[in-house]
Formats: structure tokens, sequence, C-alpha cells
């Protein structure tokens, strides 16, 4: 009996352990924001942000994984980093069918890792979002420029209902795991629970797989040359100077 009662009392202690340590976690959330074309190099480059339910916190490190349509897009790299932060290898990429989320394509597999690297001030904020880096993209696809409305998904790597370990699209893939930085001077990091913000893209709607893409923040791919306000002045005059010059041209001929 004494020992029934010891090992209960040692699995209720252990599993409240655990729940304060769980229930302790910070919330972390990421997203993709701010797209822009950049029209002589065919670019499309998203913004990676990041917040935190819990004050005082700074990332420490993620897993860098998404998937993307390899008909459209094809990954570039990564750059803006913010202070102390950068990648620790060159990510690696894998194709495999899209089908599953709901791509016309094949779906490209970005696998890499940002993490803190040197000491930063920055921290993130519990009200909003801060812009940690940003990663870019040649457009391939020549039917995706000169659009008015071009909203290509990138779709972090984490299931809707993620489950403690696994909690990617693909076998043995953990997903999207980020870190903060732990207080304790004897450890370089803490667990978080992990949120992600979808980008053109849901979960749910595909009977076969996980989602489908949505048009919901779309820009322009249409190129052309804007002659700024400042400058309007100027081609005016020219033009009136045209006009003068053809004017008394005629007139003499005549």
């Amino acid at each position: 009996m004494k020992r029934k009662t010891i090992l209960a009392m040692l699995l209720i202690l252990l599993f409240s352990g655990f729940m304060a340590s769980s229930q302790s976690m910070p919330e972390v959330a990421v997203r993709f924001s701010n797209p822009v074309y950049d029209c002589p190099t065919n670019t499309y480059c998203l913004d990676v942000e990041f917040m935190s339910t819990s004050p005082g916190q700074q990332l420490f490190g993620m897993n860098l994984r998404f998937f993307y349509d390899d008909n459209i897009l094809e990954y570039i790299g990564a750059s803006d980093f913010a202070q102390g932060y950068g990648m620790t290898e060159t990510p690696a990429i894998i194709t495999g069918p899209g089908s599953a989320f709901g791509l016309a394509g094949p779906a490209d597999w970005v696998n890499g890792s940002v993490q803190l690297l040197s000491a930063s001030s920055v921290f993130l904020p519990t009200d909003g979002w801060v812009k940690l880096f940003k990663i870019c993209f040649h457009v391939d696809d020549p039917n995706s420029l000169n659009l008015r409305l071009f909203c290509p998904s990138v779709i972090w790597d984490l299931q809707e209902d993620p489950p403690e370990f696994g909690g990617g699209f693909l076998a043995g893939d953990d997903g999207v795991v980020m870190t903060v930085v732990d207080p304790d001077p004897q450890q370089d990091s803490a667990p978080t629970t992990e949120i992600v913000v979808q980008f053109n893209w849901q979960y749910g709607g595909n009977p076969n797989g996980y989602g489908v893409p949505v048009n919901e923040v779309c820009i322009s791919t249409i190129c052309g040359y804007i002659i700024p306000v400042s400058n309007w002045a100027l081609f005016l005059g020219i033009g009136l100077m045209i006009l003068a010059t053809m004017f008394i041209y005629r007139r003499r001929m005549s």
C-alpha cells in the first residue's frame, strides 16, 4: 500500500508539474505580411512578423518551414534580418505533390532555421507585430505577370490542430517550432505554443487534403513607368515647347 501511495503521489506531482509548465508557456504567433513586387527582377517578397501573448519575450529560434506552388514561385532566400538574427544554414527545398494543399502545381517545401546569433534589443510585442526578417521569391509563372490581383499562397507547415510532436504536414515532421530566450542563464531557450497565420490559404474545404488557397492579400504585378508628381511640371513644359515649335513650323510652311 505504501508503494502504491508513493507512486500515486509521484504521478500527481509529475502531472501537475507538466500542467503548470505547459500553462506557463508563452504563445508565439508568426505571419507573412506586406507583400511587395519588384517589376525589373520579377521578385515577390514577404515580411515575416512575430508577436507573443507574454511580455518581455525574445525569439530564440524557429524552424522556417513552409510550402508554395512551384509552378508560380521559386524561393530565393531570406534577408533583412533584425538585430542579432540570421540563418544557421542554407534551407533545404523538397518538391512534392500540391493537391493536398489545393495548389494547381507541385508544392515546394522549404526547411530552414532562423536563430538568435548575437545580442538583440528586439522583443516580441503583445499588442502588434514586429518584423524579424523577410523572404523573397522569383515569379516563374509568366501568367502571373501583369495581373491586377496576384495572390499566391505561402503555407506555414503546421496542422490546424497540431499534436505535441509531429505537428507538420509531412511524416515525421514537427512543422513550425519556435522557442524563446530562457531567462535562466543555464538554459539557451524555452518552448512555446506556436500559432501560425496562414497567407492566402485556409484550413478545410479540401476533402482529400488539408486546405485550399484563398485570395485575401493581393497586389498588382502590372509594370509601367509612373511619372513622379514632382516632374509633371517639367514634362508639361517640354510638351508645350514641342507643340509651340510644331505650330510655328506649320505657319512658316504655309
